[in-house]
């Protein structure tokens, strides 16, 4: 069971696509073989989720591309099968910790309290609170935990993560729904963790050199590689039109960013 909840967060879909349910109920297995082997290696293995994690990502069917072939889809539309890698998208928490994590202002501290990311406007113990999460500090100390430490209530969604498909505190959520809306994309042009953040990963680059340097340091920090020539000049120009800030915005909002491709 948990060898499959590993698998599923690694693609999106465990090789049992119930992860709550091995029963009757439940889905069968596509690799049946394939999930008892990760089974007996991880029990034999001393319970080491790390070596199931790097078993998995160091693996041929993880370093898939996700490109399309027609005729493997006639025969698997789904991807049951694995003959490519499934596109995954972030999700909410790993958006937030990456951003954090580009900007060099994640505080990657073990342990410890959870923090509480919204401001208390009534914080009666003997009844339901009301909070403000527009009202809380961005930039205090308390923002830069890693999103693991959010102190959360099960009936009061934090909207910036709810709209980036955070599971509902209140429900058993084995498996998360996951879209893309445009909500979404309003939601990370415009809130204003993500203004701030985008201004303090504009300040990072700020000592890189010229406009075109900053914009291959954003492209290093966000998406791991350089820009093309082309693009090069076209987020120079930007960022000369509407500052570097807007410019990491916009990358924060590219599909290579939210995505896992």
């Amino acid at each position: 069971s948990i060898v499959n909840r590993v698998w599923h967060h690694h693609f999106g879909r465990g090789l049992v696509d119930s992860p709550n349910d091995f029963g009757r109920m439940g889905g069968t297995p596509s690799h049946p073989e394939l999930l008892d082997w990760l089974a007996v290696r991880f029990r034999d293995g001393g319970g080491s989720f790390k070596a199931l994690h790097r078993l998995i990502v160091t693996s041929a069917v993880y370093r898939q591309s996700t490109r399309h072939h027609p005729d493997h889809a006639t025969v698997d539309a789904g991807n049951a099968l694995l003959w490519r890698m499934n596109r995954l998208r972030l999700d909410a928490e790993s958006v937030r910790d990456a951003i954090l994590q580009i900007t060099g202002t994640l505080d990657s501290a073990m342990g410890g309290p959870s923090v509480m990311q919204f401001h208390f406007v009534d914080p009666d113990p003997n009844r339901t609170p009301t909070v403000d999460y527009a009202r809380f500090d961005v930039d205090s100390p308390a923002a830069r935990r890693r999103s693991v430490y959010r102190y959360i209530f099960r009936s009061l969604a934090d909207p910036f993560m709810d709209c980036l498909d955070c599971a509902d505190a209140s429900q058993l959520t084995p498996v998360r729904n996951t879209s893309v809306t445009a909500l979404q994309a309003m939601a990370m042009f415009n809130d204003r963790f993500i203004v701030r953040y985008s201004e303090h990963a504009a300040a990072k680059v700020k000592g890189a050199g010229d406009t075109a340097a900053q914009v291959d340091a954003v492209c290093e920090l966000a998406l791991g590689r350089l820009p093309r020539e082309a693009e090069r000049a076209r987020y120079a120009a930007y960022a000369a039109r509407h500052g570097m800030a807007n410019l990491c915005r916009l990358i924060l909002n590219s599909n290579e960013f939210m995505f896992l491709d």
